[in-house]
């Protein structure tokens, strides 16, 4: 095995190769919530990772009580949200799976200007409340391939049937919730016993109040609720227990349906004949195959073996990071943040590799893509490492960047050597303007004395980091310090907080199509910002 410069940490190790096989098996989706913060960066705990498996999706159908489940992708109808029913339809993209819940996304909500409300561009997830029947309503086929979910037993309840013991009697309205327009169909009377082949459903409203969907032979189809809200809440209705007395078979030789407790269970049962109707199959991809790792030990070789040919472990580790940020920039985005797909970028980066032997991936990939990659590698592109060892050292990149992302807001930019005149300057204060941005020379860095710190150490180290990783760090900056601007009372006078700047870009043109430095630095649109903005305060 190749031995490498650097020896990383033993957890991090096994935290890299946590992160290889988190973004190989694909179905792991990171994303905002509406509970997150109204910045980014500010509130971590509150993004969640959903799983987009389509068993997870299906367990998590199962406890809402649908009768189909939806899968990552599908579109669906919505119209019910928060215990009230909505008086125009929004349409959602299921997303994933989170501790049970199905969360999605809006993508089209009907109100005034035609845009999405705040917060309907987050994720969040239903309850089963929003999915009774007619509440959810898929679009189209769906990826489920129509495969029936089987109902668990609290929405299918397995009893002898319901006895009335409210001394008012029961209540049955037309709806679930129990609001002004909830049609009242009328009032069973007290003792009267509904049989079990009446009960059609239970289930729980906005308010926590249990339900049952039931068919009276005189009032109708409609819901009754099992206590009464608020107060002592008396029982309206008892549960007659199962007789077991027949319950392995009905006299006929007829066996008694299954009982599903849980939803694992369900989607279990679920996803038998999703496999059989030909579902689920493209995670047996002899291609993600090829990528397996089965040991500590062999990911580790992995990353040994994963250094660009003639390049030091910082210039290698830079120039693939690049190159994985140039390629997410041209990807389907598969998630928030610096997210791609294994699967593509594996076979863009083999595609660009002239000695790989894996060559049989998919051709769906736009044709730009590969061309950015050879770009990219055109000159180290007889060097590169097998595809699986750079997989691997893209993972080590993305666990690392995963840390940086929390880390940023807590760690210090400008190293203290720049605001010292201790410590030495171009002119006895503050680090030299030779040694940041394009007029960059090493050879300053002789001049001065070099302290080290963080600041310093994260500042050379900055390549490592992904564009999205540092994007995303600015805007959630440019978010938090962003000074809210009140509105004019006339709606066509800009509001007196805003400033105007005077940029002249025609002169700006001339002047950086001319060959003199001193009218570049005089008339250029930065320049010209600058004298207009020296006067502001603050």
């Amino acid at each position: 095995t190749p031995s490498t410069g650097l020896s990383f940490p033993h957890w991090f190790v096994e935290e890299s190769l946590q992160e290889y096989t988190r973004w190989k098996s694909g179905k792991w989706l990171r994303t905002a919530t509406r509970g997150s913060g109204q910045y980014k960066m500010s509130s971590y705990g509150l993004d969640v990772d959903l799983d987009t498996s389509p068993l997870a999706c299906a367990a998590a159908c199962a406890s809402l009580g649908l009768p189909v489940a939806l899968l990552c992708g599908d579109r669906v109808d919505v119209k019910r949200s928060s215990g009230r029913i909505l008086e125009l339809q929004e349409e959602a993209v299921v997303l994933g799976a989170y501790q049970g819940r199905l969360f999605y996304r809006l993508v089209s909500q009907k109100s005034e200007g035609g845009s999405l409300m705040e917060g309907g561009g987050r994720a969040w997830f239903w309850d089963e409340s929003e999915a009774v029947e007619g509440g959810l309503q898929l679009i189209g086929e769906g990826r489920g391939r129509s495969v029936v979910l089987p109902k668990l037993n609290r929405f299918n309840p397995v009893c002898g049937g319901l006895k009335v013991v409210y001394a008012s009697g029961a209540v049955v309205r037309s709806d679930l919730e129990i609001f002004d327009g909830s049609e009242n169909l009328g009032n069973i009377p007290l003792g009267t016993i509904i049989p079990a082949e009446d009960i059609i459903e239970r289930r729980l409203n906005s308010c926590g109040v249990a339900r049952y969907l039931i068919n009276h032979e005189t009032l109708g189809r409609g819901w009754i609720s099992g206590r009464i809200r608020g107060g002592k809440e008396e029982p309206i209705v008892e549960v007659i227990p199962f007789d077991n007395d027949d319950d392995d078979d009905d006299g006929d030789g007829n066996t008694q349906p299954e009982h599903y407790l849980t939803p694992e269970k369900s989607a279990n049962e679920w996803y038998k004949h999703y496999v059989a109707a030909g579902g689920g199959t493209e995670s047996s991809s002899p291609i993600s195959e090829s990528f397996d790792i089965e040991s500590l030990d062999e990911f580790q070789a992995l990353l040994s073996a994963g250094k660009i040919h003639g390049l030091n472990d910082m210039d290698s580790d830079s120039l693939i990071a690049s190159v994985y940020g140039k390629l997410v920039d041209v990807l389907p985005h598969f998630s928030d943040g610096v997210e791609c797909s294994f699967i593509d970028c594996a076979s863009v980066l083999a595609s660009a590799s002239p000695k790989d032997e894996v060559k049989d991936f998919s051709s769906s990939i736009d044709a730009n893509v590969h061309e950015v990659a050879s770009e990219s590698l055109v000159h180290v592109i007889d060097r590169l490492p097998s595809t699986k060892a750079l997989m691997a050292r893209i993972a080590m990149l993305r666990a690392l960047n995963r840390r940086a992302q929390v880390a940023l807001p807590w760690l210090p930019m400008r190293p203290y050597q720049e605001g010292s005149c201790i410590l030495g300057g171009l002119h006895g204060f503050g680090a030299s303007l030779e040694r940041a941005g394009r007029t960059w020379d090493s050879k300053s860095t002789n001049k001065w004395a070099q302290v080290t710190s963080i600041a310093s150490r994260f500042r050379s180290c900055r390549e490592l980091f992904f564009t999205g990783t540092k994007r995303t760090f600015l805007e959630g900056v440019m978010d938090a310090t962003t000074t809210p601007t009140p509105l004019s009372n006339d709606e066509y006078e800009l509001p007196r907080d805003v400033r105007t700047l005077r940029v002249n870009r025609l002169k700006a043109r001339r002047a950086m199509t001319s060959n003199d430095s001193n009218l570049k630095r005089k008339h250029s649109v930065f320049s010209q910002m600058q004298r207009e903005m020296r006067g502001w305060s603050g």
